[in-house]
């Protein structure tokens, strides 16, 4: 007997029922396929999506996989095994069985892009409010797993989804109970991580948060990590990181331009870049008598 046969599955004697539902488990095709004595019982294969034959026919289907049926010849009738070795090796024909093939490259693409009109087409999944519940949940986990996000990002992806609204703000509350979601947490990190990787300022960090659905109070809070010392040393690491190149020190106004400039755009207020850039091109480009 192969060894991926499960005896515990066979009782000689039963013809039907969850004895023979437990053999049947091990199948790889349709329950239509097995000899009339390995068959579990009509409600069964009610139960399990498969239709009862009355007999007579020749031919059995498989489930459906995208717009192809896959037919397969249903076997000759056979006798019911009369004893012990004669159900094991019915058994071991039964489990042998060929898998239903998988469906193509072909099948696959043609499956993606039945959805993807699906979506476009605008329609929302209709689904119970506890079926939203575990969907959403599953959402937010994953999205978690990926980054820290604000609640108001994790509702946004929820409703791009087409989660109902009342179910996402109930399953963002409940994950904001279990300190899965906290927004001060999101703010704090993210500060710091800007502040560091980007060189961001103050005012752009803040603009930043308040994109993210964090309120001003949270975001001054976060922002209290960077003081002005922090904040001027950040600024003239910056500009005299752009200042290595000899070619900076050729145009005085241009290169100051381009510093300013620099600063700007990450958030830093035109008072400071500018006194920054000056005194670091000079410190830089000096002339010596």
């Amino acid at each position: 007997m192969s060894s991926n046969f499960q005896r515990r599955s066979v009782r000689p004697g039963n013809k039907s029922g969850s004895d023979a539902t437990s053999v049947s488990k091990e199948f790889q095709g349709s329950f239509d396929d097995m000899p009339d004595w390995a068959k579990p019982d009509p409600q069964e294969m009610q139960d399990r999506g498969e239709k009862p034959r009355s007999g007579g026919s020749t031919e059995s289907r498989l489930p459906e996989r995208g717009n192809r049926r896959i037919i397969i010849p249903a076997p000759a009738e056979s006798k019911k095994p009369e004893s012990v070795d004669e159900l094991r090796a019915a058994m071991e024909r039964i489990v042998a069985a060929p898998a239903p093939e998988k469906p193509s490259k072909k099948e696959r693409r043609e499956a993606r892009e039945a959805r993807k009109v699906a979506r476009e087409s605008g329609e929302t999944e209709e689904l119970t409010d506890e079926q939203w519940r575990e969907k959403a949940r599953g959402i937010l986990l994953r999205q978690l797993t990926a980054s820290d996000k604000t609640a108001k990002q994790l509702k946004d992806k929820l409703l791009e989804k087409d989660c109902p609204e009342d179910i996402a703000d109930e399953v963002i509350e409940r994950y904001a109970e279990i300190n899965l979601v906290d927004d001060q947490r999101f703010a704090k990190s993210w500060v710091v991580t800007r502040a560091r990787s980007r060189g961001l300022a103050r005012g752009a960090i803040k603009h930043e948060l308040r994109s993210k659905g964090v309120d001003d109070e949270l975001a001054a809070e976060a922002l209290e990590q960077i003081d002005d010392e922090a904040e001027e040393q950040r600024a003239r690491e910056l500009v005299r990181a752009k200042l290595r190149p000899e070619s900076m020190g050729a145009d005085r106004d241009k290169a100051l331009r381009r510093l300013v400039g620099m600063l700007g755009r990450k958030g830093y207020n035109g008072s400071m870049a500018f006194k920054v850039a000056r005194e670091e091109w000079e410190e830089r480009f000096r002339s010596v008598d």
